[in-house]
């Protein structure tokens, strides 16, 4: 076993991220630990706390393997094969609020948050930053919290919001949790905050100009507001609406730079991801791909092969991971994800033929026969579904199926589980020790 779960309440995580925010040996390359009071001093300390608020999405539970877990296993995309419980009870819907890959997930990105907290607050005091760079620096402390807020309404809704340091334990217990629309104002806030501030237009490991109206269309895209997402998309997907880059080429095992890059996280052996490592057959085969997802590809479709493959007579391996190194750059939103969020808010906003036309682009790139209104679709629903399916092709094994079902309403005919179980449980010890209210039914 390569580590062990990190099982820290949320209110000793928000203090410990606080407190480690970048690296307390300054003279270390990559620098991701410092004790708080000497974290953000100068300029070479700023920089490192916004390095450690990165280093915070390489978690095991964050992007570095469970949240993209969550959002497969739990839907009809993976299943449990291996020997962990808490794993098990994700696939059969037996989630409890002491679930360690839960809970792990709520801690890291609650890791994260901290951090980008702390960057806030410190860094505007900082008096030998150009203010162009300490403009760099805000921008993506916001646009990485903004990123958090919506991973985790998508899983928990309603979630506590600290927006400053938590530097003493009473201050984390006045926290409680706040509406998911409460939320989804801030998000768009430090989203139209970052828009303003960065200028990166290149490094697609950090936050670009980019990925901010990217996140921005997805946020929007989840909140319903298909007008404003389907305007964000236009402007990510103006003058490169067509997808050029060969499907495999995507998730290369050194993680190779694409165009359709829009906002990935960077891994390397030592800092590395354990996505092929759960899912191939040469490492832990602790999931694999469900049979239903196997089945369910068109023949023709290109996406398949580099997803899922045989293993022995009887098993599969998810292939699009394509090692147990670890060292692919995983993507956080890609091109292909919004020109279907494109095609969704038009098929929304009742223009079918535009929207067919827009996720045509994605069957063409997986070699399959472009659908006609009229023909293969005829009416919204129809069109809306297929866009589904090409989402759940497309970004398969990438953590976005099961937030697919909750968001079209269709968990509970899809999967069989209860109204209830479309959110997690809040963590049984942030409950019993933070006085945090529990979501329906734990």
């Amino acid at each position: 076993m390569r580590n062990t779960v990190n099982r820290r309440l949320l209110i000793p995580a928000l203090l410990v991220a606080a407190f480690t925010a970048c690296s307390e040996e300054l003279a270390t390359s990559p620098r991701d630990q410092i004790l708080a009071d000497q974290a953000i001093v100068d300029a070479p300390t700023s920089r490192a706390a916004l390095a450690g608020t990165y280093a915070g999405l390489q978690a095991l539970g964050y992007y570095g393997r469970n949240l993209e877990i969550l959002g497969d296993l739990p839907a009809d995309n993976a299943v449990h094969t291996g020997t962990f419980q808490y794993l098990d009870d994700i696939d059969l819907h037996h989630v409890k609020a002491d679930n360690t890959t839960t809970t792990s997930v709520w801690t890291a990105i609650y890791a994260v948050i901290a951090r980008a907290n702390l960057v806030l607050a410190k860094v505007p005091g900082i008096p030998d930053l150009s203010t162009a760079e300490k403009n760099e620096i805000l921008g993506e402390a916001y646009f990485l919290r903004a990123l958090s807020y919506h991973n985790l309404v998508k899983f928990w809704g309603d979630v506590p919001m600290p927006l400053e340091p938590i530097l003493v334990t009473s201050d984390a217990s006045k926290y409680k949790r706040v509406p998911v629309a409460q939320v989804y104002t801030q998000i768009l806030s430090d989203l139209n905050q970052a828009g303003q501030l960065i200028t990166n237009t290149s490094n697609t490991r950090q936050a670009t100009v980019m990925a901010v109206h990217a996140i921005r269309s997805r946020v929007l895209f989840y909140k319903g507001d298909y007008q404003g997402a389907l305007d964000e998309a236009n402007i990510v997907l103006a003058g490169r609406d067509t997808l050029t880059v060969a499907y495999p080429d995507l998730f290369t095992a050194t993680g190779t730079n694409t165009s359709e890059d829009i906002f990935r996280v960077a891994f390397t052996p030592v800092q590395y991801n354990e996505m092929g490592y759960y899912y191939l057959g040469a490492g832990r085969r602790e999931l694999q791909p469900s049979k239903d997802l196997n089945t369910s590809y068109e023949a023709a479709d290109l996406r398949k092969p580099w997803t899922v493959k045989p293993r022995g007579s009887s098993n599969l391996q998810g292939t699009k991971f394509p090692t147990t190194i670890g060292a692919e750059h995983l993507h956080v939103i890609r091109l292909a994800e919004v020109v279907l969020i494109k095609a969704e808010a038009l098929a929304r906003l009742n223009q079918l033929a535009a929207a067919v036309a827009e996720y045509n682009k994605v069957r063409l790139r997986a070699g399959l026969a472009p659908h006609t209104l009229g023909v293969e679709v005829t009416t919204q629903a129809d069109v809306i579904n297929a866009i589904a399916k090409e989402r759940r092709f497309e970004l398969a094994l990438e953590g976005d199926r099961w937030p697919d079902l909750v968001r079209l309403g269709i968990a509970t005919t899809v999967l069989g589980v209860t109204a209830t179980q479309t959110l997690l449980p809040i963590p049984a010890s942030d409950v019993n020790t933070g006085g945090l209210t529990q979501n329906p039914g734990y």
